[in-house]
């Protein structure tokens, strides 16, 4: 499903109305109406009702609904937050329909109204103040009607948005309500599927109102959420009857090293849970020792038993007799001087050899940020980097705080700076190519535990084998997130580790390939 910005669904509206000829009120009544029927879906038993009504489009949507609500019987009362005579010709089509209806409206022209409004006795709140073209700081009369909903108790749907959001996915510069449910319409928008914003929405109903197909299946919405459906769409069971292991894919991993080899353990074993043909380990000396059949697929290297200078002069670091299709670089492989030696070898050393893709994790993150002040990432080869917040504020030189209040934002502008495939790790994990953008639909707040993006740096490396790199990064978010999402189903289990992951993502690619 294509997800939208504010400018992509505002044409989709206009193109709808001045191409096929179907007037905006028709489409405010088919929005209003698909509200309603979801409030009516939660509401019961409930006798009461307040509808707060915005004096723009969002508000026509609003008295929509207050008049279905009335007319199925519930108590409904709507409040228009401002001056009648500011209401939009539409939205003044539907607040006289109630008004003739009988229909109590009352008038918020200031605070004092508003304060004497006793919004704790409704049974439900239908937020419709502000829609998708809203931006900036809620202030004023909104600002106070966004915290006395806040503070009243009571549930709250929302009509596309909650209101003081704005559309793109930037954190609310001031209040905003928080819903417990939002029916967005059309298609989601940025804010309703991205964090920080996504946790004001409560619970998401997308309304299908009638838009053409072709206006919201276009190529033009770059941005798509990564559910079942698209991993169906876009993932295949290899079905080559002279497959053998070569043409699986054969991925070279850099990392384990001294008291971090847990790390590249994990990412391997998720690698061959993907269905990798072929795994090499290149490690230090001391590592490999001690993690040599511990995982049987997997074949190990050491390298130079020095400070890192031979692996910088020589082509050692990368064994030339074998040919690898795939990389992954970074987990456990510290931040040391060492390190830094090695990471700088395989970077100038990679343009001769077969590898074709690369996944940059972990502590590979932290040697690319140097590496990027001085160098280009190298020509003809794809990479993808899978930071979490405070990696890609040092990636992007900036905040964790600048970061977490625009994650979409971030992960087109890290993707572009890079010259990368960018998978901003977190809450509905966003890969971009700078260009395009794919959001996740699985996992929650468990996977925030040690071993978790190793993994799916695992399942990534393994899928660049068959996919290209921004459909590698999106499914394999999601093929993550949903091995947790099983484990914890099967399993009732408050937490989890990294390794009940690895444990569910051949079930997960099963049920989920063609």
């Amino acid at each position: 499903m294509k997800v939208v910005t504010a400018r992509q669904m505002q044409s989709i509206d206009r193109a709808t109305i001045d191409s096929m000829g179907i007037p905006g009120v028709v489409l405010m009544a088919q929005a209003g109406r698909a509200v309603a029927d979801r409030v009516l879906s939660l509401c019961s038993p409930c006798s009461s009702v307040a509808v707060i009504c915005g004096t723009g489009n969002n508000g026509g949507d609003g008295f929509v609904v207050a008049y279905h609500l009335w007319n199925h019987g519930i108590q409904t009362t709507a409040y228009l937050l401002g001056e009648s005579a500011r209401l939009t010709p539409d939205a003044r089509i539907f607040h006289d329909t109630c008004v003739r209806a009988e229909i109590t409206v009352h008038v918020v022209s200031g605070e004092v109204h508003l304060a004497d409004i006793t919004l704790s006795e409704y049974d439900l709140i239908v937020d419709a103040m502000t829609g998708t073209g809203f931006s900036g700081p809620a202030r004023g009369l909104l600002e106070a009607a966004i915290g006395a909903i806040n503070e009243c108790g009571v549930p709250v749907v929302s009509v596309d948005l909650p209101s003081g959001l704005s559309s793109d996915g930037e954190a609310p510069s001031g209040p905003a309500i928080r819903a417990q449910h939002t029916v967005t319409i059309g298609l989601p928008k940025i804010s309703t599927v991205t964090h920080p914003c996504a946790a004001y929405c409560g619970e998401l109903t997308i309304a299908d109102i009638g838009f053409p197909r072709a206006l919201i299946d276009t190529n033009d919405i770059r941005t798509e959420l990564v559910d079942e459906r698209f991993v169906r769409a876009h993932y295949r069971r290899p079905t080559d009857p002279d497959l053998h292991k070569g043409k699986a894919g054969s991925v070279l991993c850099i990392g384990g090293f001294d008291g971090m080899e847990g790390a590249i353990m994990m990412s391997i074993a998720a690698a061959f849970e993907t269905g990798i043909g072929l795994a090499t380990l290149l490690t230090t000396r001391s590592a490999r020792a001690s993690i040599a059949g511990r995982i049987p697929e997997l074949m190990t290297m050491a390298l130079p038993d020095d400070d890192g200078t031979s692996a910088v002069r020589s082509l050692e670091i990368l064994p030339t007799n074998r040919k690898y299709s795939s990389a992954l670089i970074g987990p456990g492989m510290g931040r040391d001087d060492y390190s830094a030696r090695v990471f700088a070898a395989f970077m100038l050393q990679l343009p001769a050899t077969s590898i074709s893709s690369v996944v940059i994790d972990g502590d590979g993150l932290y040697h690319l940020a140097d590496y990027l002040a001085t160098h280009a990432l190298p020509h003809g080869i794809s990479f993808v980097v899978t930071p979490h917040v405070s990696e890609a504020a040092r990636l992007a030189g900036s905040t964790v705080e600048a970061i977490s209040s625009n994650r979409f934002e971030t992960a087109m502008s890290l993707a572009a700076k890079t010259g990368a495939v960018a998978v901003l790790k977190g809450p509905s994990t966003i890969s971009s190519d700078g260009h395009q953008a794919l959001i996740n639909t699985t996992g929650d707040y468990r996977l925030a535990t040690a071993g978790s993006g190793d993994v799916l740096a695992g399942i990534l490396v393994a899928l660049l084998n068959a996919i290209e790199p921004l459909v590698a990064a999106g499914i394999a978010a999601y093929v993550h997130g949903a091995a947790a999402d099983r484990f914890v189903r099967e399993t009732g289990a408050l937490s989890i580790k990294a390794t009940d992951v690895i444990s569910r993502i051949r079930t997960i690619l099963s049920g989920s390939a063609q």
